[in-house]
């Protein structure tokens, strides 16, 4: 009996000893995790009321752990898969929205595409979408959200939205189209007289740089002397067309440095001479629906001192996803570093980041907007492609049809129903900021 209590004294003794060695909790961790979804998968396996598929089973436990790190890391089926390769084409069947995860999980619009069903509908930027067909979106991952939201085009959806701006909720019934996403939209001059061109840029496509440049010199050959680039509601898109659109307009140094725990998620990208165009000023207009692409081309032009930024302070979204490939044709969307601009910003708003901390991309010149701003923008956009389509097809914008007036009745004042017109603030004063660096650029102009 006595060598028994020694023997367990013993045993006991050893196990203290292995427990307090380095990392053994860790791994005894690691092991009871391990060993309790197995447990957990076993248990499903045997009692719930249906047989359960094991793809089923594990593709779900897949996406649930993927979902606990980020908005952006996701598990991608097969089919996953092939709807991410659609979106960098440039076209698909949908409603037209570019969405998100905010930082509370709460799936939000970043921006609705022009000329699709969810603008027809009234959906703004910064709404939530708190049902899809009467389902709760709480806690939904993106690609759940993408699968939901596409579909057969001609067929309906219903979604249920809470509009940012205003606290309404609404419900929505859209019917879905095929989506085809133009990069590169109204090149244009924002004033003819002082030869100001605009142009407005809606994502980053694979060939967005290249269209870009095109239409910078064809504004160029028609005597342009300063340039607006509007990313507001440029929800991103492309790392590598981000930095083309950057190199077109700075000629050395960074452009964009990426960092992660790995050696081969550091990455720095730089800018060539050859091709940029630094021979005018530039202004680039940003809002709180610019992200991703967007804020690596507005911090490298901010940093390098290329160009002024107009608006309001950017989305925030500064994290690098890497595409795993791995067997059966499923991949990951793994986040993997973090953007940093020249100057060493992170420009990535954490989920549980403040106001107060340093995310996102500051303007040099501050617009605030509101919600009737946002609204007018938006019509605005609408109707300027309209305008665009007509003139391609050699047609102008036929006149509204003037309301038959009955007998007796008095004619309204046209000045109060007429509709108030658009002002696009953040433009205006991006013009004027490039007026003035024109004066002063002119020879024998007085230097501050």
């Amino acid at each position: 009996m006595r060598g028994r209590e020694v023997a367990l004294l013993v045993l006991v003794g050893l196990l203290v000893v292995l427990g307090a060695a380095p990392g053994a909790e860790k791994r005894d961790d690691g092991y009871a995790n391990y060993k309790m979804f197995v447990t957990v998968l076993e248990q499903v396996k045997r009692h719930y009321v249906v047989p359960v598929d094991d793809e089923k089973l594990f593709y779900g436990a897949f996406k649930g752990m993927l979902a606990e790190l980020d908005p952006y890391s996701q598990f991608m089926t097969r089919t996953d898969v092939e709807q991410l390769e659609v979106d960098t084409e440039g076209e698909f069947g949908g409603l037209g929205i570019e969405i998100t995860l905010d930082q509370n999980r709460i799936l939000t619009v970043i921006t609705p595409l022009e000329d699709t069903p969810a603008v027809k509908a009234g959906v703004l930027p910064g709404d939530r979408i708190v049902e899809i067909e009467g389902q709760n979106t709480y806690n939904i991952t993106l690609m759940d959200a993408v699968s939901k939201l596409r579909g057969k085009p001609g067929t309906p959806v219903t979604i249920t939205v809470l509009h940012q701006l205003t606290g309404k909720r609404e419900k929505l019934t859209i019917v879905r189209d095929i989506i085809k996403v133009h990069s590169v939209r109204a090149a244009k001059f924002a004033d003819e007289k002082a030869k100001i061109g605009y142009i407005r840029v809606n994502n980053f496509q694979r060939t967005t740089a290249e269209e870009l440049e095109a239409a910078i010199k064809k504004l160029r050959g028609d005597g342009m002397r300063a340039l607006v680039i509007d990313l507001r509601r440029n929800p991103g898109g492309l790392l590598d067309s981000a930095v083309a659109v950057s190199d077109l307009f700075i000629d050395n140094g960074l452009i964009v440095t990426t960092k992660g725990r790995t050696p081969d998620s550091t990455h720095r990208f730089e800018a060539h001479k050859e091709g940029t165009f630094g021979d005018f000023p530039l202004a680039v207009l940003i809002s709180a629906y610019s992200a991703s692409g967007s804020e690596i081309v507005a911090g490298a032009i901010q940093d390098h001192h290329r160009g002024i930024l107009v608006g309001t302070r950017s989305f925030g979204k500064g994290s690098v996803q890497s595409i795993l490939s791995l067997d059966g044709g499923c991949k990951l969307r793994l986040t993997t570093a973090r953007y940093y601009t020249p100057s060493g910003r992170c420009i990535h708003r954490e989920m549980n980041s403040k106001e107060e901390d340093p995310w996102g991309i500051f303007p040099d010149i501050e617009v605030k907007t509101t919600y009737e701003d946002e609204i007018g923008l938006g019509e605005h956009f609408r109707d300027e492609r309209i305008n665009e389509n007509l003139k391609d097809n050699g047609k102008t914008a036929p006149p509204a049809p003037e309301a038959p007036v009955k007998e007796g009745v008095e004619k309204k004042d046209e000045k109060k129903d007429e509709k108030k017109e658009f002002v696009d603030a953040a433009l205006v004063r991006a013009m004027d900021a490039l007026k003035a660096i024109l004066v002063l650029e002119k020879p024998g102009a007085a230097k501050p």
